[in-house]
């Protein structure tokens, strides 16, 4: 009986993790973005904007940002809490990030996303 109460306990725990990101932890850019988003799917709700997301990685003491939208072909972009994106480096450091990044969670969905 004790297994069971640990076992229930330890799933209601793993249940009940956030994994989405609090408001203020959301830069102001990427609010905008959002803000942007969630006007295009009110008016058209079955816009590309209603197949997409925003989640944040943690990559090199940094949180970084990344669309992901299922109609889409194009590459994500990782950009930073500031606003900067990984593009503009010389050498390109997107091949390390996409090996390192980790701790994924959710900033925002659109209606239409699957998936995360």
């Amino acid at each position: 009986m004790k297994k069971w109460v640990a076992l229930f306990f330890f799933s209601l725990l793993a249940t009940s993790c956030e994994k989405t990101v609090p408001e203020n932890e959301i830069p102001d850019w990427l609010k905008t973005e959002i803000s942007q988003d969630e006007q295009s799917i009110a008016a058209s709700p079955k816009s590309f904007s209603a197949w997409g997301s925003w989640s944040r990685h943690k990559w090199n003491n940094d949180y970084y940002f990344e669309y992901t939208n299922l109609v889409s072909s194009s590459l994500y972009i990782p950009i930073s809490f500031s606003g900067d994106t990984l593009y503009k480096s010389v050498t390109n450091p997107n091949i390390q990030y996409s090996k390192e990044k980790c701790c994924k969670k959710l900033v925002w969905k659109g209606p239409l996303f699957k998936g995360f």
